[in-house]
C-alpha cells in the first residue's frame, strides 16, 4: 500500500493567497481534562485534496455531491520528467493512456515538498492535454503539487475545462516512491457540505 496523501501540518505549502494550516488544542488531558481537543484552521485546497465543479463553475457539483465511483477504482501513475507543461503530444505518445479512466501524474514537482513556500516553477497540464484528456473520457485527474495548471494563467483554464466536464481533480499527491504503473486507487475527501473542495486521505493499492 502506497500512502500518497501529503501530512497536513504547520510546513505544508499552500497555493498563493490560501490560508495556512492552524491547530490549536482548545482541552488538554494535561490541564485536567478528560480529553485532548483541538480546533483546526484550514483551507478547502491545503494538502492533498479534491476540486469540486464548484470550484470554478457556477451551480456546479459541491465535494458532498460528487460521485465516489469516480475516486475508487484502477487507475495509472504516469511520470513526466520534462521542465515545462504536460503537453497532449506527450500524452497521445503513451502506449494504451486513451484507455485509463483515472491518470495520477508523478512529475518534477515531487522535490518541491522538501520547500516550506510556495514554488511558482512547477509543473502542471497544458490546456490541449486537459482538452485529450476530457476527450477520452477520463474520469479523474491527479498532480503531485498544489495546481493542476501550469504557471502563468491565473483564469486556471486547465482547472475550467476539467471541472466543466466533471473531471475529478486531485492536488497534491505525493507521488515520490511509486513507480509508473496501474494501481487501484481509494481517494475519499471529506464529506463537507456545500463545499468546493476538500482534503483527502488518497491511497494507491497494488
Amino acid at each position: 500500500m502506497w500512502d500518497v496523501t501529503v501530512t497536513i501540518d504547520s510546513t505544508v505549502p499552500t497555493y498563493l493567497g490560501d490560508p495556512s494550516f492552524k491547530r490549536r488544542v482548545v482541552q488538554a488531558i494535561a490541564d485536567g481534562k478528560p480529553a485532548d481537543v483541538s480546533l483546526l484552521t484550514l483551507s478547502a485546497h491545503i494538502g492533498t485534496h479534491v476540486d469540486a465543479p464548484s470550484h470554478l463553475i457556477p451551480g456546479g457539483k459541491t465535494v458532498d455531491a460528487l460521485d465516489l465511483t469516480a475516486m475508487v477504482g484502477l487507475a495509472r501513475v504516469v511520470e513526466f520528467d520534462a521542465p515545462g507543461a504536460i503537453t497532449a503530444e506527450f500524452l497521445e505518445g503513451i502506449d494504451s493512456l486513451s484507455a485509463d479512466e483515472r491518470i495520477l501524474f508523478k512529475t518534477r514537482n515531487s522535490s518541491l515538498w522538501e520547500k516550506q513556500v510556495f514554488a511558482e516553477e512547477y509543473v502542471g497540464l497544458s490546456v490541449d492535454a486537459a482538452d485529450w484528456l476530457i476527450a477520452k473520457g477520463v474520469r479523474l485527474v491527479g498532480i503531485d503539487y498544489l495546481s493542476i495548471d501550469a504557471p502563468g494563467d491565473a483564469d486556471l483554464p486547465v482547472h475550467r475545462a476539467l471541472l466543466a466536464n466533471e473531471v475529478v481533480i486531485v492536488e497534491s499527491l505525493n507521488l515520490r516512491q511509486v513507480p509508473e504503473g496501474h494501481y487501484q486507487l481509494v481517494c475519499l475527501p471529506m464529506k463537507v457540505g456545500g463545499s468546493e473542495g476538500a482534503p483527502a486521505r488518497v491511497i494507491l493499492l497494488p
